[in-house]
């Protein structure tokens, strides 16, 4: 960790979140290595080697192995390039910490573990030894073996039988894998939604005001001035930190923020839900929470938007003013909110050409009329001894401050003559939009829909039925929202950058192994740990999103390490003449022990940052955790049986094969 923090002090980076998350990761994996070596070595010692030939050889035998194994974790952030947007500046701010931190453990594994285990497990001198903490020693050594015999060494004599078994009928576990694989993949994994934003409460909430089309200013500051002395009150029941209320024209925002030193039992989500029961209810006031309240596209579960695009903003007013009340009657929904923002009312002198016409005036010369009465008109600069002065001219204020003095405004028409300008205009009242949304290059209508949060699945599918059922005009249609694009984007990058991860880790592990076809028997840990993935997030209740994403990439990484030291050890002993299921089990038995220590680390570590509680910017590293936690768990548990079983169908392959060239030959 002390490495870690040096190069990034180097390297300009800073202590943040991020790269505080990588650090922690890093309490799980850095003993990896060091657990391997250690035990490594101590198995020589309990086989009658002395200390020094014994941490010689157990850091040797087990180097090259536990060195492409830190590769592969490392090797994971090379496709870093080819993700985009919050993937790849989370992918980025880990991989230095983890990179570095990973590198160091191997060095302290090889170089300083054999040493210090050399120096720690020295025969003891003969005589009795009274010294308080020699007995204290001695009896705690004799707790821990008593300890290990009832408990892990059972479940290693447990493991040998089942290993043993399923050696001898090798489809049974074929079988049954698949048939895990089916229930995960085929029904489970469905169930999990990707959420491409935190969904965890925040460490704040934040509740938008709409007010009424014919509210003036001085309405909202009226309602605000309440809502700041129900929310002053507030501050004390709800134990809020702060507050804080903006308002503008026609509506406005409040924000508190939950006071993160005391123990508070509500959620950001239900302190939200306990102010909007209390502000005041005024008609024609709309009242919004959530992070639709800022952003209609950085929308959760809670918040469905619908977009019409099309060529007619008319048309698509019409399709919109007709399916909102058909979409406020489906189960589920609270509300209806247009996404065409309205300014106030607006006078509107409409021009009727049929009487422009008969009074021989060029209807835009009205408009230019009025445009010159109100707002007047630029004429040259004035230039007065040396400076210039701009100049611009229109009716004086009095001339123009009523409607009466507009109507009464001469136009000239072609033959000389002029005419009111009454006589040639309607005055009317209009609503009039802030302006015309574009998405590809059409205009665009959205309706966001405010969804009851138990119900939110299932409105959403009913939504995108009657959407698909609408028989909608030529030239109109529905739009993938800003958001869903986003998320299909990232689900590609990232599936695209863990197959090349897979494909750098399958390749180094050929390399290791000096065969193309062994490493495939530990690369089915990959889709064993996607088990673990996805029953973890589906028993907890919670969406998989792009941090739990990082974290599968990571994986991917991580649980094949104890394959690689597996497999390895096998080699090594078939080159030493052992028969290939005598090698299997023989290595099973005495790596079962290093394996599941170093998942334990892992897992163990990965704990305290599922549990704890978002951080104050509301970012939450629940589903990063529990894609470790479950698919490390799945992984070494499958990993033990999976990958000795199916070493013997790709051996047996690879013979095949090399007897078929030998044939040719």
């Amino acid at each position: 960790l002390l490495m870690a923090l040096i190069v990034m002090y180097f390297a300009g980076e800073t202590l943040n979140m991020l790269s505080i998350l990588g650090l922690v990761i890093c309490v799980g994996l850095l003993v990896d290595n060091s657990v391997v070596v250690a035990e490594n070595i101590y198995r020589h010692i309990q086989d009658g080697l002395p200390p020094r030939e014994a941490c010689i050889r157990g850091a040797q035998e087990i180097a090259l192995a536990i060195t492409m194994a830190t590769l592969t974790t490392v090797i994971v952030f090379l496709p870093v390039s080819l993700v985009e947007g919050e993937a790849q500046f989370f992918l980025m701010r880990l991989s230095l910490p983890i990179s570095v931190a990973l590198g160091a453990s191997l060095v302290v594994a090889l170089v300083f573990i054999p040493l210090s285990v050399f120096l720690t497990l020295r025969p003891r001198k003969n005589g009795p030894d009274r010294s308080r903490v020699v007995k204290m020693h001695r009896l705690l050594d004799r707790i821990l073996e008593k300890t290990y015999h009832f408990s892990m060494e059972k479940w290693q004599q447990i493991y040998h039988a089942c290993l043993s078994f399923f050696l001898r009928r090798r489809m049974d576990l074929v079988i049954l894998l698949a048939l895990v694989m089916g229930l995960s993949y085929g029904i489970i994994f469905r169930e999990i939604e990707f959420s491409p934003n935190q969904e965890e409460d925040r460490a704040s909430f934040q509740i938008g005001v709409e007010m009424s089309r014919e509210a003036i200013f001085e309405d909202t500051a009226e309602y605000f001035q309440e809502a700041e002395e129900i929310m002053k009150a507030k501050k004390e029941e709800l134990n809020l930190s702060g507050f804080m209320m903006m308002h503008f024209g026609r509506g406005g925002n409040i924000e508190g923020w939950l006071d993160m030193e005391e123990d508070n039992q509500l959620t950001a989500t239900e302190m939200a839900k306990s102010v909007l029961e209390d502000l005041p209810k005024m008609a024609g006031v709309k009242l919004r929470s959530g992070k639709e309240s800022q952003n209609e596209e950085a929308k959760g579960q809670t918040v469905h938007v619908l977009h019409l695009e099309g060529d007619d903003a008319g048309v698509l007013e019409k399709i919109a003013t007709d399916l909102e009340p058909v979409l406020e009657a489906l189960p589920g929904v609270i509300g209806i909110r247009s996404g065409q923002e309205r300014s106030a009312n607006e006078l509107a002198l409409v021009v009727d050409r049929n009487r422009t016409e008969s009074s021989n005036v060029n209807p835009e010369f009205v408009a230019g009329m009025v445009g010159y009465a109100l707002r007047g008109q630029t004429l040259p600069r004035f230039h007065y001894e040396g400076r210039e002065i701009p100049v611009r001219i229109r009716f004086e204020e009095e001339d123009r401050e009523r409607l009466t003095d507009l109507s009464n405004f001469q136009v000239p028409t072609r033959d000389g003559n002029s005419v009111p300008l009454s006589a040639l205009t309607d005055v009317k009242m209009l609503e009039s939009s802030d302006g015309i949304s574009r998405r590809n290059k059409r205009i665009n209508r959205s309706i966001t829909i405010d969804l009851v949060p138990e119900l939110a699945k299932e409105t959403h599918a009913a939504i995108q039925g009657l959407t698909n059922q609408m028989d909608l005009p030529e030239g109109v249609s529905f739009g993938i929202s800003q958001n869903d694009m986003s998320t299909n984007e990232t689900i590609k990058n990232l599936q695209f950058a863990a197959m090349v991860s897979v494909l750098f880790i399958y390749l180094l592990m050929g390399f290791l192994f000096e065969s193309f076809v062994l490493p495939l028997s530990i690369i089915l840990t990959i889709p064993l740990a996607g088990i673990g993935v996805v029953w973890s997030h589906w028993l907890t209740g919670k969406d998989l999103d792009v941090l739990g994403f990082v974290g599968t990439i990571l994986l991917i990484g991580v649980v094949v390490n104890n394959g690689i030291v597996l497999v390895d050890y096998v080699n090594r002993l078939r080159q030493q003449g052992l028969e290939r299921t005598e090698a299997l089990l023989k290595a099973a038995d005495r790596r079962f022990r290093p394996i599941l220590m170093t998942a334990l680390t892992t897992i163990i570590g990965m704990i305290p940052l599922t549990f704890s509680e978002p951080s104050e910017l509301g970012l939450s590293y629940k589903s990063f955790g529990l894609t470790l936690i479950g698919g490390m768990t799945t992984a070494t548990i499958l990993t033990l049986l999976v990958v000795p079983v199916f070493y013997t169908f790709f051996d047996d392959l690879r013979e095949r094969v090399m007897q078929g060239f030998r044939e040719l030959n």
